[in-house]
């Protein structure tokens, strides 16, 4: 895991929250159940819900650009309360990276490698994750993430085209005639589950350049093109399986094994598990990566090294603790996973920018031409001190014709009637000469313009 010395590109981040959130197709077994046929409306209803949540998002990021999360956490709550919620992120983090490596192997040796040992793919997935983490870094991830988003994309697209005789558009009637407790739930759950875990990316923000947009198109930019993904997997589903979609613990990759060009060309679905695994694997390595941030910065680690070794470890072993079955997995996404998840990406969130707002704390955030009015706000504010200056150095200075003028001013009208009409030419010359190479600074010398004025008429 390299330091950032470099920003990494707005766009680049945008991707890897794409990509991110497309990894999280293969969980859709977890609302689709619930809803079935509906399961596309749900899509739609927590992409609308999720855009007040990003604009928390991007508001905490903005108002402290330098920080990441637990830097905003320390600033606003203090350097106790601050750590102790910067420690609960960690287990969150923890916790969402020991999941989603489980659900990677799992889905290997259901597919791929089923005779192999669950426990041998964990460790083979963890080393190539610390591998990554540790040689990697964040601006070759981001990388990672753009490709893999194209990819996906593709092959979404590929596939509805290739399924498209075994489609059945009857399939989506009838349409909202379930109960509203079950559209609330599976909303939930497709908020907190794919959508709000783009909070983990908060922690690497700091080394992410916007430009003058801010953070909240670049963000949501992603989440939209993620659910655009999973909302085409949804229907593309639904479409070919029906009703039997509740029956299935992985119901795009039973889709997928549908999918035959010709009788040469069956079995494709092995091409599109591969896919998937990168999609897994990027997952998990970006939530092992922001885990060991996390991890490091709380504890003020000075070497990562053995730090990434031992939050593997543990991420292992926790894996079949938590969930020793891909039952009791989606048993705990339907029902436990909803109610706690968002307090971590929701709650917490939206209680530090208020407190934050109440502390004073948030500042609007400056955009390129607000910048430059102000400085040329600046600039228009210190040019009248430097010609005061120069003004006033043009005075202590050798006399000049202002000078003489100057003089000439301070002797009242009665004296200069007495004077002869040989020194009345030559002062009213000079006087009026004076006046007109002083233009600027007639407001600021009322007096001279008057007196000059006057001696010209008495000419």
């Amino acid at each position: 895991m390299k330091a950032e010395s470099k920003k990494v590109h707005g766009l680049d981040f945008m991707f890897a929250v794409a990509c991110y959130i497309q990894s999280s197709s293969l969980l859709s077994s977890f609302f689709v159940s619930i809803t079935r046929q509906d399961s596309w409306v749900i899509v739609l209803f927590a992409l609308i819900i999720c855009c007040p949540v990003v604009w928390i998002y991007a508001r905490l990021i903005e108002s402290f650009p330098s920080k990441n999360l637990f830097g905003i956490l320390q600033t606003v709550y203090g350097k106790y309360l601050g750590n102790f919620f910067c420690g609960l992120y960690v287990l969150f983090f923890f916790i969402l990276t020991s999941l989603n490596l489980s659900d990677l192997s799992e889905f290997v040796k259901a597919t791929i490698m089923p005779q192999t040992p669950l426990v041998v793919l964990s460790i083979t997935f963890l080393m190539t994750s610390a591998w990554a983490v540790y040689v990697g870094g964040l601006r070759q991830m981001v990388k990672y993430g753009f490709l893999m988003t194209m990819i996906s994309l593709l092959i979404v697209i590929a596939t509805i085209i290739l399924t498209m005789n075994l489609m059945d558009f009857e399939n989506f009637l009838p349409t909202m005639d379930l109960q509203p407790k079950k559209y609330v739930q599976a909303t939930n759950i497709v908020v907190t589950i794919p959508f709000a875990e783009v909070i983990i990316f908060l922690m690497t923000t700091n080394h992410v350049q916007t430009g003058k947009h801010g953070f909240f198109p670049i963000i949501f930019g992603g989440v939209v093109i993620g659910c655009i993904t999973i909302l085409l997997v949804i229907m593309r589903d639904i479409a070919v399986l029906g009703n039997t979609i509740s029956l299935f613990s992985m119901p795009s990759f039973e889709t997928l094994r549908m999918v035959s060009v010709t009788q040469t060309l069956s079995r494709m679905e092995i091409v599109f598990a591969f896919i998937l695994i990168a999609l897994l694997f990027f997952k998990v390595t970006w939530l092992y990566y922001v885990t060991v941030i996390s991890a490091k910065q709380i504890l003020r680690f000075q070497d990562h090294r053995r730090l990434i070794l031992l939050i593997g470890a543990l991420a292992v072993t926790s894996g079949f603790i938590l969930y020793p079955n891909s039952l009791a997995h989606n048993e705990s996404g339907q029902k436990i996973v909803p109610l706690v998840w968002p307090i971590f990406e929701i709650i917490l969130p939206l209680v530090t920018l208020i407190v934050a707002k109440f502390r004073g704390m948030t500042r609007k955030r400056q955009t390129g031409s607000e910048n430059q009015s102000g400085s040329s706000e600046s600039k228009s504010a210190a040019a009248p001190q430097s010609g005061s200056g120069s003004q006033s150095g043009s005075q202590s200075g050798s006399k000049s014709p202002s000078g003489s003028g100057k003089q000439s001013d301070s002797k009242s009208p009665s004296d200069s009637k007495e004077q002869g009409d040989s020194k009345s030419q030559p002062k009213s010359g000079s006087s009026s000469g004076a006046k007109q190479g002083r233009d600027s600074q007639s407001q600021s010398r009322p007096k001279s313009s008057g007196s000059g004025s006057y001696r010209s008429q008495s000419v």
